[in-house]
């Protein structure tokens, strides 16, 4: 896999709530937030055009991930925060969370711009690459995020592109 790859543009801020909301079928909160650091609590979420180049990496914390897992599988919030507070986002939750990740490629997917796909989704706890986790330090071509998922909770996500 290559870091070298044809720029993707950052999304609109109303297309990652609007997508998001529909998917998870609630209303979402979104607001300026701090970057989120590639760390071992965090997932990593890969993005590679038609030719196998990472384009876009979306780093999110263990929070928002489990809340939106929940959200899309309409789990009890208790269990979204005892997920949360025991680090462990295994199973439903983590198969929920990649599926968001997965549909949120469509937000990458405009005219004049490659076309992009999950590629792969590391952590919590798993090694990142490094070419990954040099990308999500990237100053440039970055929104950072914070998200509110009605009767969720909140958590934060940086989405980072080439």
């Amino acid at each position: 896999m290559s870091t070298l790859t044809e720029p993707s543009p950052l999304p609109s801020r109303h297309a990652v709530r609007t997508l998001i909301e529909g998917l998870v079928g609630r209303d979402v909160e979104l607001k300026d937030g701090d970057p989120v650091a590639t760390r071992a609590t965090n997932l990593s979420a890969v993005y590679v055009t038609d030719t196998m180049q990472v384009s876009v990496v979306i780093v999110i914390d263990i929070e928002l991930a489990a809340r939106l897992g929940g959200a899309l599988g309409m789990l009890p919030r208790g269990g979204v925060d005892d997920a949360i507070e025991e680090g462990d986002l295994s199973g439903l939750l983590r198969d929920n969370t990649y599926e968001v990740l997965n549909v949120l490629a469509a937000v990458f997917n405009v005219e004049n711009a490659p076309h992009v796909r999950l590629y792969d989704l590391y952590g919590p706890g798993g090694a990142v690459p490094s070419d990954v986790v040099a990308l999500s330090q990237t100053l440039g071509s970055r929104m950072d995020l914070e998200l509110s998922v009605a009767g969720y909770g909140a958590g934060r996500l940086s989405i980072i592109t080439r």
